[in-house]
């Protein structure tokens, strides 16, 4: 396991109770305390009971962004749901099984990056990021910033120029691309006071087990609710992508594929009991569940973008409890169903896309959208069908004076 940690003692100690002190940790000076900057904290801001802000009829204080990688959506419908506890539980909520990935591929870190970044892959406004691999150093193009030619703003930064927390749990080696684009050396600067930093990722774990990344993500979320800061994290969970690649993706109770999925899925409860048991975590925090990628088209890859097996994929929202099922496409009538199809990037209305991700999770936070973007920048996912998560205004203010 390795943690980049960035100036606080919590995450210090966070990162000592996943690791056994294992990790190696990087430290920069502290920062402005955040409790009385973040916009979704409880001291100075609305608390429950406070009017809520025009932005956002129902903030959150934690949004969870969790990636399964290589999650096929037959795989979570029933009868196989049934042997799968947590996906049932986010299940009951807003979702779709039938959200795109990128439409022009179909593989891990360009999906990634425009789930954070809220662009396409391709195209004058896409985050040009294309290698699937470890990227290489900082000071030779590894950055998103260096590959296009200009600054790629994320979902982190935002919410950490706002004085919320922010994290990345992953569990490939390749996400590092992150930590260097968005470290101390490569984030942009914070223009408005407070100053908290260039470096828009707070902590970085990279763990190969799966049950590590749901300690460190429970541990995580229960520090920061003690300290009553509010967080934006990336989740990453590489097992069910590792066994298709090694066994292929086969949708049936006895394969590897599903033997993975299971492994996720007690993970995944083990993060929501952490949250149902923690003051400050149960009914602030929402967890914004998809994937990169599906995974069977050709035989042990996903690799072809033509094929449903790969870009047709779930989208799933858990609001803090357990709600009726709603179907997104009929909450969000902006956004076109699209059947069987492969849908351009460029086409009107578009489906609902993993990209989606990051405006819809700083929506909930009452954040604004983030600068650049193009999917769910103006309109973010509604998620109930009385409630529309509306971006607060681009200038920055709005979210600090909250």
């Amino acid at each position: 396991m390795l943690c980049m940690n960035r100036g606080r003692p919590a995450a210090l100690l966070l990162s000592a109770a996943c690791a056994a002190g294992t990790i190696a940790a990087c430290d920069r000076a502290p920062e402005p305390s955040r409790a009385a900057s973040d916009p979704t904290s409880s001291a100075g801001s609305p608390t429950s009971s406070d009017p809520l802000p025009a932005a956002l009829e129902r903030p959150f204080r934690h949004v969870l962004i969790v990636s399964v990688d290589g999650l096929r959506p037959d795989a979570i419908e029933p009868p196989l749901l049934a042997e799968f506890p947590a996906f049932a539980r986010l299940r009951r909520g807003a979702h779709t099984l039938d959200a795109r990935t990128d439409a022009d591929i179909t593989v891990t870190l360009p999906n990634h990056v425009g789930m954070l970044t809220g662009r396409p892959f391709d195209g004058p406004d896409g985050h040009g990021w294309k290698l699937n691999d470890d990227p290489p150093g900082r000071t030779q193009g590894g950055t998103l910033h260096a590959n296009k030619g200009s600054y790629v703003a994320s979902a982190f930064d935002v919410a950490h120029d706002a004085g919320l927390a922010t994290a990345v749990i992953a569990g490939k080696t390749k996400f590092w691309l992150l930590e260097q684009s968005y470290g101390p050396s490569s984030g942009a600067a914070d223009i408005l006071p407070p100053d908290f930093g260039k470096a828009k990722i707070d902590l970085f774990i990279y763990a190969r087990e799966t049950a590590e990344i749901a300690r460190c993500t429970a541990e995580r979320l229960r520090s920061a609710a003690e300290r009553r800061v509010g967080t934006l994290d990336f989740v990453h969970f590489a097992a069910p992508d590792a066994a298709g690649h090694a066994h292929d993706w086969i949708v049936a109770a006895d394969s590897r594929y599903f033997a993975a999925l299971q492994e996720v899925d007690a993970a995944l409860g083990e993060i929501l009991a952490a949250i149902d048991v923690t003051p400050g975590l149960a009914g602030r925090t929402a967890i914004i569940l998809t994937t990169d990628h599906g995974g069977g088209a050709p035989l042990k890859t996903h690799t072809d973008v033509t094929s449903a097996l790969n870009f047709r994929i779930p989208f799933l929202i858990w609001a803090g409890r357990d709600a009726a099922t709603a179907d997104l496409y009929e909450l969000n009538n902006d956004r076109g169903r699209p059947g069987s199809s492969r849908i351009p990037s460029d086409a009107v209305p578009q489906p609902i896309r993993n990209t989606d991700a990051g405006n819809l999770a700083l929506a909930l936070l009452g954040l604004p959208a983030i600068p650049g973007s193009r999917f769910g920048a103006q309109t973010p996912l509604r998620i109930e069908s009385n409630v529309r998560t509306v971006s607060a205004s681009p200038d920055k203010s709005t979210s600090r004076t909250r």
